[in-house]
């Protein structure tokens, strides 16, 4: 059996593996979907609202969710294997593919469901003080959720230079992307529940707050759907974004020792970590000595101006083997 290569890390990844911050996120998240689920859920039984369950299922999701994200961090860190020579990072896309995916299941279909029965057999609804200290106290739970995980966001766009919204869009980071997302969700969803809550006391009729789970549903369903999409995009193996990817060709055009770029690749092997692959035609002036401290130095340069370079791997091809390569 082949050694196995020790696994090279961004130093973006190493970063936030030491700052730990995305732990600090998801734990947060976690306890607050926690607690909020089962106080929506008590709220939701006594007052007969079905909004309230909605965003009882709401917050069950969330906290699955906090869970997966969990497990691919954790997985992310084991080492790499002969079956998985670049490491485990991707898995951290897998789980945030499969917790958006629960997203969807729980909190959006049975939100859907719940509102549609309802709908068709209407039922008192009590909006008693009850239920408007535990909405308040969601609210406050999933804010302070929120600012954490903004904090974060802020952070790291900044390394960027890019607005946080932006940054949250092309994220690789799937702790920050998701959280984010989700706890926007969750903090539009408790408005939603509270606006169905006041209707169905001004009109006494419970189909406001009916309507307030479908539209909690759909909420769930179209954000469940707008976090899996990119995750899914890393999964099956993302390219670089066109900027940093122009700032990587021109270092490697403008490099002594490379005369030539026949392709140049970079995919995200993990969060925040890129492998770099290169087939150049190399200067005719250096001899093999030199070309091997050039190519040494060429791959200390990528990694110094782009941070989250995991590995670079070049292949220096002369031009007859080149053409001999196209004609077989």
């Amino acid at each position: 059996m082949l050694p196995i290569r020790p696994q090279r890390r961004s130093a973006t990844a190493l970063r936030r593996a030491a700052q730990g911050e995305s732990k600090r996120t998801i734990v947060i998240a976690l306890v607050a979907n926690i607690v909020i689920a089962f106080a929506k859920l008590i709220g939701g039984l006594v007052s007969g609202s079905t909004g309230m369950l909605a965003e009882a299922a709401h917050s069950a999701a969330d906290s699955i969710n906090e869970i997966f994200l969990a497990i691919g961090l954790h997985r992310d860190r084991q080492p790499p294997d002969s079956e998985h020579p670049l490491g485990h990072g991707r898995e951290r896309f897998l789980w945030a593919f499969m917790a958006a995916i629960a997203s969807f299941l729980i909190g959006g279909c049975l939100s859907i469901a719940m509102a549609i029965a309802q709908l068709k057999a209407r039922h008192p609804v009590s909006g008693g003080l009850t239920v408007w200290i535990i909405l308040a106290i969601s609210f406050t739970a999933d804010g302070a959720s929120w600012l954490q995980s903004m904090r974060q966001a802020r952070r790291q766009a900044r390394e960027y230079k890019l607005t946080v919204w932006r940054y949250i869009l092309h994220s690789s980071d799937p702790v920050v992307r998701a959280v984010v997302v989700e706890d926007s969700a969750a903090l539009i969803g408790l408005c939603v529940a509270a606006g169905g809550l006041l209707l169905s006391k001004i009109f006494r009729t419970s189909v406001p707050d009916s309507l307030a789970s479908l539209v909690i549903g759909l909420l769930l369903a179209v954000t469940a759907f707008g976090l899996a999409r990119p995750f899914a995009d890393f999964l099956v193996g993302r390219s670089l974004p066109p900027q940093p990817l122009k700032k990587l060709h021109a270092i490697v055009k403008k490099d002594a020792a490379i005369e030539d770029i026949l392709s140049l690749r970079a995919v995200y092997s993990g969060p925040e970590e890129v492998v770099v692959m290169a087939k150049v035609h190399p200067s005719k002036r250096m001899n093999i000595e030199q070309l091997t401290r050039a190519m040494d130095d060429l791959d200390r340069r990528i990694r110094l101006a782009l941070p989250f370079v995991a590995d670079v791997f070049i292949d220096v091809t002369g031009k007859r083997t080149e053409e001999r390569s196209r004609t077989q």
